[in-house]
């Protein structure tokens, strides 16, 4: 009995259990759907648009739905929609990194965060969610925010890295090979990244990182270390912080620095490839030549196509006199630039068909692009028909499951050497001299501390020059028309150019400004006045100028002509005194000086009319030696006015058309057959319809007498014209070195210059570019042969993001060291991304070769941002100091008027040859005072524009010139001894007797 009830009590308590865990389940399952209700409800009244609504009864659920990581998830993304950032966030923090919405809500959290300006944490976020363990394809989302943050970071050497790392996981595969191409190859937009990054929380220390690494970008590298101070401050053994210290030693060519950072760094964040780079450099900056060409041999080893490698191993065979070595190292690079210049254009043009995958595999393993050859293999391979089977529902080896299975192994495996994404420097403090050992460099102390930025310029004596814009107190009153229409037509954003001539002879730079007006008749925008057509400006020799226009028969001569460009002034006849060419729209105009102070029309009589496309800068020089000056003419495009070739952006917006959009116009060389100049463009090696050529030089480049042509063209390799003799010419600018610059491909080059920057007393040449594509400097090595030291001389970093056109050489303080100028503005514009006005600049000749950006210290001019084009420099008031003339396209034309106070003394020297052409283009000039300085009288240069013939000596304190030595094109030389400096002085071949030049020293009154 006892057992019985016993039992029945046990049944009674299970039974109650039951039904109390039936009640409890039940009450569960009541829960669950009102929660599911309540969400469905929420999720509904967001797609309404009610998300306040949603908002309160996701709270609701929130409170009592402790698991509920969907519920958090939606709750932030509805308090995102009303402007409650914090609270979402608060949300978004709450779902467990074990529940299905982490993801997302991870992604959600850094966006907000990365939007608000708070880069740390975000990172922190992106690196904990992808921390965890086998990541899901879903976490690509959270890939493509890191990539993000880390561009505005401007850590791009972890974009690369996450971006091979993601591609297997990518929505967009050909797409994400787009951006890894123009990662390395486009411009970034510097303005842009930088509202950004001032818009970001203040004391976020990788919004700090992300200045530093914006600084080191434009090349404010000053700036750039103070802000990596500031980020050590806050992590000390960062290798994110420690990289861009490194990139900043590097930019400053700071070997103590670079082996500092170098300690810092683990060597597993660097490519082996990139390993080699950086022993290449410091080889080179601690001058261990064998050491720099064995790692630049083990870059070429491991990327047949880069060109950095290639272009320093053909300098380095040139100057260890191996010509065969060299020839063969250019003769690659050549085809390396080609090929990347196929491809990047293809890349501008958007994403690649697949159907060009087989193609871009091809071409990227050329390029040394082992992971993007690799990718566009796999897409190639991937888009091949799946086998077919007898039987279409088998599921085995050879299905379409096997085959979609084997192509995802085979998509990750290109992308695993890069899974590991980097961490931000989360992982603790690297072990100390990873990267030494890798680069073979044994640690030694260095002193922590702020990477130099060079030595000063200048040196200890040299004075800092001194401008003021005197354009208006001058009388210099001239604003150029670009005829700006609706439809953007190209000429009018490339043209205005300004010549100095002394036209009357006595001694003071005239100034001849070209005016553009409309480009087509009637379809310029509307203006407030009409621009007058060209004007002359005389110099009065007391610090003014007056309007000779109607005077001198410019303005009747110029009116009516058509649409002007650029100017190239040269005594074609030999009378002694000063012509002028002008290149218009569709014309060339040459005007005879006939030394009254009036000029006539000479174009159809010198047989030079006729229609003429698009001619923009020009050369006189005597390229057959006979003692005349010949003329070359560069073209850019075919122009028809009637189908003037537009062009629009993404938006459908009228932009003015890049280069690749319009074709080419060959230019034009002229013989001079006694005052009468017959084309002999094809006779004498010059056909090349290829070109779209804006700034010309003519100088002996390589040292044989004879006059050498080189030409910028805009998106396409620059011309080296090489003078055979006998009015034949040969294009080497592949085998010299100047077709391009070293970082492969072709480059839009606008203006050019010529000159001794080394002091070597061989010439340079400089090349003015797009934005995003630097100055190019391009040394001497002799022979013919150059080699692009724009990174190693700081000037590419100092320029990149700038877009250059009129450039000069000028020795601006006189210290014997030699200035650059340039003149700087974009030729699309306003734009949000870049600037459209931009400063003018000038640099100074550093004794260690390289170039110092000093224009801060120069003077208000500098500051002011103009739409810049071309640029004239010269000795504007005879006072021993070289001026400028800066015509922009958005106001008035500016004189930079040299007032620096404590200047060294100069030489100024006018050249006229008797058997030699008049103006002795091609002479070269040595001046012995204390030192060796040695210049060119060059013919054309800058940018349609034409700067002073004289040339113009820096002598520091020296109080003369020990020698002046004349090597004329003739073959004679001429040699004077003890001529005294603040003079000026006019040296005629063959007469040992240096005469005085007018107006040189003496303010006259007009």
């Amino acid at each position: 009995m006892t057992r019985t009830l016993r039992r029945r009590a046990v049944l009674a308590g299970i039974s109650l259990g039951l039904l109390a865990g039936a009640a409890t389940f039940a009450g569960h399952l009541a829960t669950t759907r009102h929660r599911r209700a309540e969400r469905d409800a929420a999720l509904g009244e967001m797609s309404s648009g009610h998300y306040d609504r949603a908002e309160r009864r996701l709270s609701r659920l929130a409170e009592r739905w402790t698991d509920g990581g969907e519920v958090c998830l939606l709750l932030g993304e509805c308090r995102i929609r009303i402007g409650r950032r914090e609270g979402a966030l608060a949300a978004w923090e709450k779902v467990d990194p074990a529940e299905p919405a982490f993801g997302r809500a991870a992604r959600l959290r850094a966006t907000a965060m990365i939007q608000a300006g708070r880069y740390a944490p975000a990172e922190s976020v992106l690196v904990r969610a992808l921390s965890r363990p086998a990541p899901s394809g879903a976490d690509y989302g959270l890939e493509r925010e890191l990539i993000e943050l880390y561009r505005l970071e401007g850590r791009f050497h972890d974009v690369r890295r996450a971006l091979r790392a993601s591609w297997c996981r990518s929505t967009d595969a050909l797409g994400t090979l787009r951006e890894l191409w123009m990662l390395d190859h486009a411009a970034i937009p510097a303005e842009t990244w930088l509202r950004r990054l001032e818009g970001a929380d203040r004391d976020d220390d990788r919004a700090w990182l992300g200045r530093a690494n914006h600084d080191i970008l434009v090349g404010r590298l000053a700036s750039a270390s103070e802000w990596l101070e500031r980020c050590l401050g806050r992590r000390p053994d960062d290798p994110a912080v420690w990289r861009a210290r490194l990139d900043l030693a590097v930019a400053s060519d700071d070997a103590g620095a670079f082996l500092l950072a170098a300690s810092h760094l683990p060597a597993g964040q660097f490519e082996a490839i990139e390993v080699q780079g950086l022993r290449a450099w410091l080889a080179a900056r601690n001058g261990d030549a064998e050491g720099e060409r064995r790692a630049l041999q083990e870059v070429v080893g491991e990327e047949p196509g880069n060109a950095h490698a290639l272009e320093r191993l053909a300098a380095l065979a040139t100057r260890d006199g191996r010509p065969r070595d060299a020839e063969d190292l250019r003769r690659r690079k050549a085809e390396v630039d080609r090929i990347q210049h196929r491809v990047h254009n293809l890349f501008l043009d958007g994403t690649p068909a697949p159907s060009l995958a087989a193609g871009l595999a091809k071409d990227s393993a050329a390029l040394g692009r082992a992971f993007d050859a690799a990718a566009w293999a796999f897409l190639a391979d991937a888009m091949k028909p799946a086998p077919r089977t007898a039987d279409p529902r088998r599921r085995g080896p050879t299905g379409r499951s096997s085959v979609v299975r084997d192509l995802k192994e085979k998509a990750a495996a290109i992308s695993s050497p890069y899974r590991t994404l980097p961490d931000g420097g989360t992982s603790g403090r690297p072990a100390l001299g990873d990267l030494l050992a890798d680069l073979g460099v044994e640690r030694k102390p260095a002193a922590p501390g702020v990477p130099g930025i060079g030595p000063a310029a200048g040196g200890p004596d040299a004075a800092v020059p001194r401008f003021v814009d005197d354009a208006a107190s001058a009388g210099l009153a001239f604003t150029f028309d670009n005829g700006r229409t609706p439809q953007r037509m190209l000429p009018e954003t490339l043209s205005g150019g300004v010549g100095l001539v002394d036209y009357d002879g006595d001694g003071w730079l005239d100034v001849y400004c070209v005016q553009g007006g409309e480009v087509v008749p009637g379809a310029a925008e509307a203006r407030p006045g009409k621009a007058l057509g060209d004007r002359l400006f005389r110099n009065l020799g007391d610090g003014t100028f007056r309007d000779a226009s109607e005077a001198s028969g410019i303005a009747s001569l110029a009116r009516g002509r058509g649409y002007g460009q650029g100017v190239a002034v040269g005594d074609y006849d030999n009378d002694g005194h000063a012509d002028l060419f002008i290149t218009r729209l569709q014309s060339y105009n040459l005007f005879r000086n006939r030394g009254d102070g009036t000029f006539e029309d000479v174009t159809g009589r010198a047989g030079l009319s006729g229609p003429r496309d698009d001619p923009t800068s020009a050369a006189f020089a005597d390229l057959d030696n006979d003692g005349d000056l010949d003329l070359y003419v560069c073209h850019y495009m075919r122009w028809d006015p009637k189908d003037p070739g537009l062009c629009r952006n993404g938006q459908g917006e009228p932009i003015y058309c890049e280069p690749r959009r319009v074709e080419p116009a060959a230019d034009r060389v002229f013989r001079n057959d006694g005052g009468r100049f017959a084309d002999v463009t094809e006779a004498a090696g010059f056909a090349d319809p290829d070109g779209r050529g804006l700034g010309v030089v003519a100088a002996d480049l390589d040292g044989d007498g004879l006059v050498d042509l080189y030409v910028a063209n805009d998106g396409t390799a620059n011309y080296l014209f090489r003078n055979l003799g006998g009015f034949r010419f040969e294009e080497v600018g592949e085998r010299a070195g100047v077709a391009g610059n070293a970082s492969g491909g072709y480059q839009a080059g606008m203006g050019v210059a010529c000159g001794d920057l080394d002091g070597d007393g061989r010439p340079e040449l400089l090349v003015t570019n797009f934005y995003g594509e630097g100055t190019t400097l391009y040394r001497n090595l002799g022979g013919g042969m150059f080699a692009d030291q724009s990174e190693a001389s700081g000037l590419w970093l100092a320029t990149r993001y700038l877009l250059g056109f009129g450039i000069a050489i000028a020795d601006a303080n006189n210290d014997g060291r030699p200035e650059i100028v340039a003149a700087n503005g974009h030729v699309n514009g306003p734009a949000p991304s870049y600037r459209y006005p931009m400063p003018c600049r000038l640099y100074e000749a550093l004794v260690d070769g390289r170039i110092a950006d000093i224009s801060d210290r120069a003077g208000d001019p500098w500051k002011r941002p103009r739409v810049g084009r071309g640029l004239a420099a010269g000795d504007l008031d005879n006072d021993g100091l070289c001026d400028a003339l800066v015509v922009a396209q958005d106001g008035p034309m500016a004189y930079f008027h040299n007032r620096t106070s404590a200047a060294g003394r100069s030489l100024t020297l006018a050249l006229e040859g008797t058997v030699s052409n008049r103006d002795g283009v091609g002479a070269t000039v040595v001046v012995v005072a204390g030192g060796r300085r040695v210049a060119q009288r060059v013919g054309g240069g800058s940018y349609m524009s034409a700067n002073d013939p004289r040339l113009h000596f820096g002598l520091g304190r020296r109080d003369r010139a020990e020698r002046v030595e004349v090597r004329w094109p003739s073959g004679k030389v001429d040699a004077w001894s003890s001529l005294p400096a603040g003079a000026g002085y006019r040296l005629r071949e063959g007469d040992p007797t240096p005469r005085p030049l007018a107006g040189f020293g003496k303010p006259r009154r007009p």
